[in-house]
């Protein structure tokens, strides 16, 4: 085996497990518009978030094209949150039920996060589907930990006081926002966490977001000057 056909098999293009995050990216900004949309129609608050996140993954699945088992992960998680969707609208909602569509969406999440941080951090491009990528990580750290503020609200670990809702199939979008304002560290006040784990996890989001912030400028800004002096 020559060194040119070695310099092929481990080439970036070769271990890219990223894809096009132009995709990721309409479906992450679909679904953070329509979600406090969908919650202003009266009985839609049960299905709403779950129906949209379902949208959500069909779209930006075919980010996750470029590797044949993250594909095929993102189907299987697509299938288990549309079935989950399926069982509510016919039977009562049951905690499991809720929990395990929670642990779905989060699992999603997660995976499209490292997938595109991969592509940022670890390739090192500078080119507009990095900077989609980017932008895709930056949405799903706050979308993440919305669903982390839900799953500990369904265990009773967390309570928010202030200007969020008091119905709890009405609730994500007020945690959806409240992940947002602390990602970014605006500290508006106007809802505030109580107890000791999500206070926990609300002052870790928001360290979370100057650091990638600060990070992601820094890499960018190194990728684009070795680029140029390359060239």
């Amino acid at each position: 085996m020559n060194t040119e056909t070695v310099k092929k098999d481990i080439s970036p293009e070769k271990s890219h497990t990223g894809g096009n995050f132009w995709f990721l990216l309409a479906g992450l900004l679909f679904t953070l518009l329509a979600v406090p949309v969908t919650h202003q129609f009266s009985g839609m608050e049960r299905y709403s978030m779950t129906l949209l996140f379902t949208v959500f993954m069909l779209v930006s699945i075919w980010s996750l094209a470029a590797s044949r088992l993250v594909f095929h992960i993102g189907i299987l998680l697509v299938i288990g949150i549309t079935a989950i969707v399926g069982i509510n609208a016919f039977s009562e909602t049951h905690f499991f039920q809720e929990v395990l569509g929670i642990v779905l969406m989060l699992t999603f999440c997660i995976l499209s996060c490292w997938i595109a941080a991969r592509n940022v951090f670890l390739l090192h491009k500078a080119d507009p589907n990095s900077l989609a990528g980017a932008f895709c990580v930056y949405l799903l750290i706050g979308l993440i930990w919305a669903l982390l503020y839900k799953l500990l609200l369904l265990f009773d670990l967390a309570a928010f006081t202030g200007n969020i809702t008091a119905q709890e199939e009405e609730q994500f979008p007020d945690l959806l926002y409240f992940s947002f304002v602390t990602l970014a560290s605006l500290g508006y006040g106007d809802v505030t966490p109580t107890g000791g784990l999500v206070r926990t996890l609300a002052y870790l989001e928001a360290v979370l977001g100057q650091f990638y912030l600060a990070v992601m400028v820094a890499s960018l800004v190194g990728v684009y000057s070795s680029q140029r002096r390359k060239g």
